[in-house]
């Protein structure tokens, strides 16, 4: 009885095979895998809320406003440096994405080996620049905290976040790799036993009574860890056919990642500049110590975005996959579908939190915070159009469709910056989210509108002419 219940659960968690796979039956794969990846994402990314829930009031008590406003500080900055390995990641995603839906076992390996050897040089290199200015800056003074401790914790803190970032860039070839071949499941599944890891980490560090740059080590050290422990199973057990290695290293593979992923880098930098910067805006228009009546909200909606991300981002590569097929009608169905389902369930959610948000915020960190309606209100609504956002830039980097992004992204990038500026200086805070919503449907929605229905035909007609494999 157990041993039929393990081969049953074994035929459900390993990946088919497309190779000999029907139209049909590679488009119930492809969800699937989605599904599988989803859902270990979102258990993953529970318990990582989950334990914030308990770290965020346990660490704001703590270190205290300032201190910890430095903290959200600091990492928004790094947020905002996600695009630091200039798209490479993400172009090893859709090169290993394209390759698997050609049957390509060789480009596989070439896309694994080139990736890992551009992503570890752009560690090093960036890690070697910041350690050179490092001594040369007053972080105090850049990040405006005024208490003698938050200002010499300030540089050592932001030096850890600094290495535990440039570690994650070499390393993240794993993800990428999985997430191209519809197993990202298994990234989601060690990205679990880091967040449990990182926990049981701050709850150590605030009962020893540890500095801030400790307490760094200790949440942004353990998901270095667990990536660390997936390639090392990955590559070592799983596939090890496709462990990076020099005499796969290709030329013409790189300068293809590279051309891809500087299109991605342009895209990401604009992105971070449009939804990364609000934290750094406030501090630096307003100070410090103001972050928190913002940022805790904001992460509380987060978590909408976050569970939204989980299950829309698998759909990525099935979208390249489908689409080196020719498969355009299960493209064309899959972005309806999933568009209209994240628009539901993220209204329901938002507005559920929106009417449970002063009782929530009361109950995570007590009477510190007072965040006006109106902010809440915008969060409300933005993540909403974030989470629509985010289904439709699936499709859009699956096809690989990344220079009108880069467009339109750079243009919203640029007027949404301008309007934030403007807006917290006239209303405070509680213009951040409103700048971003209005920046947002002018400069991205509309020409969306227009343009997404002309792609899907041009694909379409293109399969057509092409005698693809025939359509879902």
């Amino acid at each position: 009885m157990i041993v039929p219940a393990l081969l049953r659960l074994r035929q459900l968690v390993l990946p088919g095979d497309s190779k000999t796979a029907l139209p049909n039956s590679r488009g119930s794969e492809r969800i699937r895998r989605a599904a599988l990846t989803g859902g270990a994402a979102t258990l993953a990314r529970v318990v990582q809320i989950g334990t914030s829930l308990i770290t965020v009031p346990l660490t704001l008590r703590y270190l205290g406003n300032e201190r910890f406003g430095l903290w959200m500080t600091i990492s928004s900055v790094l947020a905002m440096a996600a695009f630091a390995d200039f798209g490479v990641g993400n172009g090893v995603l859709n090169t290993v994405a394209k390759a698997y839906g050609r049957d390509d076992v060789e480009g596989i390996r070439k896309a694994v080996s080139s990736g890992f050897a551009v992503l570890n040089a752009i560690a090093a290199i960036l890690l070697s620049g910041f350690f050179v200015i490092y001594h040369f800056v007053s972080w105090g003074n850049f990040f405006q905290v005024v208490s003698p401790r938050a200002r010499a914790e300030a540089g050592p803190a932001l030096a850890v976040f600094a290495v535990c970032f440039a570690l994650n860039i070499s390393m993240d070839v794993v993800q990428r790799v999985q997430l191209g071949l519809q197993q990202g499941y298994r990234y989601g599944l060690w990205q679990l036993s880091g967040s449990l890891l990182g926990f049981t980490g701050v709850l150590g560090g605030i009962w020893l009574h540890v500095s801030l740059p400790v307490l760094v080590v200790a949440i942004a050290g353990a998901p270095i860890l667990s990536t660390g422990l997936n390639a090392v199973h990955f590559f070592g057990f799983v596939q090890p056919g496709l462990r990076p290695k020099l005499i796969f290293v290709s030329r013409d593979v790189i300068s293809q990642i590279a051309r891809l992923g500087g299109l991605f880098f342009v895209l990401q930098l604009a992105v971070a500049v449009s939804f990364s910067a609000d934290n750094l805006i406030i501090a630096r228009t307003m100070g410090a110590v103001n972050v928190p009546e913002y940022s805790i909200p904001q992460r509380m909606f987060a978590i909408v975005t976050m569970m939204s991300a989980m299950l829309i981002t698998p759909l990525w590569p099935a979208y390249g996959e489908s689409i080196s097929r020719g498969e355009i009608a299960w493209v064309r169905r899959t972005l309806r579908i999933s568009l209209l389902t994240v628009l539901a369930v993220t209204s329901v959610a938002s507005a559920t939190l929106l009417l449970l948000s002063r009782w929530l915020i009361h109950w995570w960190v007590g009477s510190r915070i007072h965040p006006p309606f109106f902010l809440l209100l915008g969060l409300a609504i933005w993540t909403v159009l974030g989470c629509c956002g985010d289904a439709v830039a699936s499709f859009l980097n699956g096809a690989s469709i990344i220079r009108f992004q880069v467009v339109v992204a750079s243009i919203f990038g640029a007027g949404c910056l301008a309007a934030k500026i403007f807006l917290i200086r006239h209303y405070g805070i509680v213009g951040i989210p409103w700048a971003t919503i209005g920046s947002y449907a002018v400069l991205v929605a509309v020409p969306y509108s227009f343009y997404i229905p002309r792609i899907l035909h041009r694909m379409q007609e293109t399969a057509k002419e092409s005698h693809a494999v025939p359509l879902v």
